[in-house]
């Protein structure tokens, strides 16, 4: 048996079975345990106040895992400290849990049942873990209230809603804080003190270690999934009904400004807050529910809007989870679900510097490292675009739709959970070398059979008038891809979709090879061509023993986006 991964010159494959997970492999620094690897801390959203969840430290160079687990529910805001995962499941009843998975390796440490699905992020500090509960469901009164835009004091939960502390080690509950309303947006940690906003409207400024109640400030505007952000002595808020933004005292326990959101009417309560020294960055969705549009707002310090920036409009997704800007170097990185685009825009001016058109919503944040920004869509792919230009250097298709939450890199490994319910840990590097998973096993025939494959696999290498099947195709045929607006479909599978109708007219194998090679500009093959059916007979072998499908209806197909 020989693998496909040797077969084609040495390529790894990435496949899109969710059965076939990343390669248990790790390679850190020797001597170094693992519970002293990485922050001591993970105190908000994102970790910090720019959003950009990464750590990058001499120390760390070596720390370059890949690993998969597979949970039972869907997976949405991991954090990481001294070495453990932690990452909040949003499932079906009875599989709420928050997991502790061993960065290194993957594997579970513990994982605690919870009474809700959990959507923050695991913020860690002082040897505890804390995470909230609640969904975003309304009463039926409620729902009536929240349909007019103009309500305020609108309570949003309607399930157990509660704060949890929990031991970092074990998983133990160490302290619970029933609540009214959902809690969501993820908490915030600052010298002791555990800021939480909701689905009642209430700020609540809780002892970390005790879980009792220092001080509580009623807002009016509940919050969705925005998580807010300190700054000094500084809490920013971004709340629904009315949508606004608060900045709010923590020594006074007193709001110091109150701000509308312009003409927004959703978003901006899902979008967690960045902070620089001269702005307060938050995304926002304007104009009307036929005619959605993704807009930037830069607050300055004193409330004042600096600028709004419209990004692009499409169709509103029925789940308008917002992404969260991202700040690195000088600009703000965000993405809109709306136009499927994610963008650049100068972080003093709003003015757009790219444009990037993503094949599905984009609700995650990104992670930059080394001026390359990761990201993902709720298509399943996922995107490594080079920060200053927004070229396209490599895409995957993970399989498992990204939620409204971001990757975190630590040292030159990127973990990022999915709505399948798998936590991803693999090597930035990996992104751009045509491999993420295991390459399926496929046994190559002996003989002259064997031979003309090997050639075919020759065929579908080489180039011909400098173009060959690979400049669309990945990984000789192996990977879903997407690259400058369109969907790459993988080949795996594909030949045993032939010959298909098409509009009416059969379409066979051969026709469909030559239709591809006209759209990259190369002259059809005859039908005695020997390289025609070495290419036909080598995307047969690509496709035994994988399950039919039709991926292949369009290798070019185009996207609509509002960019």
């Amino acid at each position: 048996m020989v693998s496909r991964a040797r077969l084609l010159w040495g390529i790894p494959v990435l496949t899109i079975s969710a059965a076939l997970l990343f390669a248990q492999h790790s390679s850190v620094a020797r001597g170094k345990s693992v519970a002293d690897t990485g922050p001591s801390r993970f105190t908000k959203y994102a970790m910090n106040a720019s959003n950009n969840a990464v750590i990058e430290t001499a120390a760390l160079k070596h720390w370059n895992v890949a690993w998969t687990y597979s949970a039972s529910t869907p997976l949405q805001q991991a954090s990481f400290a001294q070495g453990v995962i932690y990452v909040s499941g949003d499932g079906m009843p009875d599989h709420h849990a928050l997991y502790a998975l061993n960065a290194q390796t993957g594997q579970k440490l513990w994982a605690r049942p919870l009474d809700n699905m959990s959507m923050t992020t695991p913020v860690v500090a002082h040897g505890l873990v804390f995470v909230g509960t609640g969904n975003q469901a309304f009463s039926a009164s409620q729902q009536r209230r929240v349909n007019r835009l103009q309500s305020r004091n609108i309570l949003r939960g309607t399930g157990p809603n509660a704060i949890y502390a929990l031991d970092a080690r074990t998983g133990r509950v160490r302290w619970k804080d029933p609540t009214r309303g959902e809690d969501m947006p993820s908490f915030v940690y600052d010298h002791g003190v555990i800021y939480t906003v909701g689905g009642s409207g209430v700020l609540s400024a809780l002892d970390a270690k005790t879980g009792a109640l220092g001080w509580r400030l009623t807002l009016g505007s509940y919050v969705s999934m925005s998580s807010p952000a300190v700054f000094g002595h500084t809490l920013y808020v971004s709340g629904a009904h009315p949508y606004a933004l608060y900045a709010i005292n923590v020594q006074t326990h007193k709001v110091i400004w109150k701000r509308p959101v312009p003409k927004v009417f959703g978003g901006s309560d899902d979008s967690s807050i960045a902070v620089s020294p001269s702005l307060i960055y938050v995304e926002g969705t304007t104009g009307s529910w036929q005619h959605p549009v993704s807009t930037m707002f830069a607050f300055r310090h004193s409330g004042a809007l600096a600028w709004q920036t419209r990004l692009g409009t499409g169709k509103l997704p029925k789940d308008i989870e917002v992404s969260a800007p991202v700040l690195y170097h000088g600009r703000v990185f965000v993405g809109s679900p709306i136009s499927h685009c994610e963008y650049a825009l100068n972080a003093q001016s709003g003015q757009k510097l790219w444009t990037f058109q993503a094949y599905g919503p984009v609700s995650a944040s990104a992670a930059l490292l080394r001026h390359t920004l990761y990201v993902g869509d709720r298509a399943g792919m996922f995107y490594a675009l080079n920060a200053k230009t927004g070229q396209e250097q490599a895409s995957r298709y993970m399989g498992g739709a990204f939620a409204a939450d971001y990757p975190i890199i630590i040292g030159e490994t990127l973990y990022q959970p999915d709505e399948n319910g798998l936590m991803l840990a693999f090597p930035v590097s990996r992104m751009t070398a045509e491999a993420l998973r295991d390459p399926p096993q496929l046994s190559l025939p002996t003989g002259p059979l064997g031979q003309d494959i090997r050639y075919g696999e020759t065929a579908f290498m080489d180039p011909v008038q400098g173009v060959s099947c690979v400049s669309c195709h990945a990984g000789g045929g192996t990977l879903m891809t997407y690259r400058q607006g369109h969907l790459i479909p993988s080949l795996l599978g594909a030949a045993a979709s032939f010959p298909l109708v098409r509009a009416g007219h059969i379409r066979t194998l051969d026709a469909q090879i030559n239709q591809c090679l006209r759209m990259t500009h190369t002259a059809p093959l005859p039908a005695s061509s020997p390289r025609l059916q070495a290419l036909n007979l080598y995307l047969r072998w690509l496709s035994s023993g994988w399950p039919e499908h039709l991926a292949v209806k369009s290798a070019m197909h185009g996207v609509q986006g509002g960019c």
